[in-house]
């Protein structure tokens, strides 16, 4: 059902940088527009879009939650939105306050429609965290805000920055002391691009593509 990377998701690869707790948080408030309906309940391969990010991501962190709403079907925590309808970064406030609350240090979001997401990216995230507010994702130039390692320290900076207009993940970055990671070295899914993201049935076609001639090579 999964790719021929899930495979190597092992002990050595998840072993933790440092022994502070990380949440995990799949992003999946979105209206899904452009695709037409849920798309974090669309299949790919026959496995919903969130079940495949929670396969890939689960073993990697310590607790793993949806920002958004219930699904049927999913059990894991739901974080929901503070302000209703206000965009990615009011989903983040309301991520990291809940995090907070919990008594966890340490965030790392994903996007609930990108099903090749990296199988070491927590391990790689925490690696280059050091004194920064955050850890981003990159590959080839282009930044992925939503694959974000976060302190809950960078909380205060990150409301203030919603306070003033600020509502998406990436001019949400200039706020706080990032840096960036890049997977450039990993190639898996469509085009070799693990950050592939699935917005459109277009897109879908495209990774159900993929999958297919990904199978039919082992």
């Amino acid at each position: 059902m999964f790719g021929r990377d899930d495979c190597v998701v092992d002990e050595a690869l998840n072993r933790p940088v440092n022994h502070v707790p990380v949440l995990g948080v799949i992003l999946a408030g979105g209206a899904s527009r452009r695709y037409g309906h849920d798309k974090a309940l669309a299949t790919l391969g026959g496995t919903a879009l969130l079940q495949w990010v929670i396969t890939r991501v689960q073993p990697q962190v310590g607790r793993l939650a949806i920002s958004g709403t219930a699904r049927s079907g999913f059990s894991l925590p739901v974080i929901a939105d503070t302000v209703k309808d206000a965009g990615p970064l009011s989903a983040l406030c309301s991520v990291l306050a809940w995090a907070e609350q919990a008594g966890l240090s340490q965030v790392v979001t994903f996007s609930c429609d990108t099903p090749f997401v990296p199988v070491n990216i927590v391990r790689d995230l925490r690696a280059a965290l050091e004194d920064y507010d955050c850890a981003v994702a990159s590959r080839a130039g282009a930044v992925h805000p939503t694959f974000t390692l976060w302190k809950i320290e960078a909380r205060e900076k990150i409301e203030t920055a919603f306070a003033i207009g600020v509502r998406s993940l990436h001019d949400a970055i200039s706020y706080v002391d990032s840096t960036l990671v890049d997977f450039s070295a990993i190639r898996y899914g469509p085009g070799g691009d693990p950050f592939f993201n699935i917005n459109s049935p277009g897109d879908m076609a495209a990774a159900q593509s993929w999958l297919t001639d990904e199978h039919q090579s082992r």
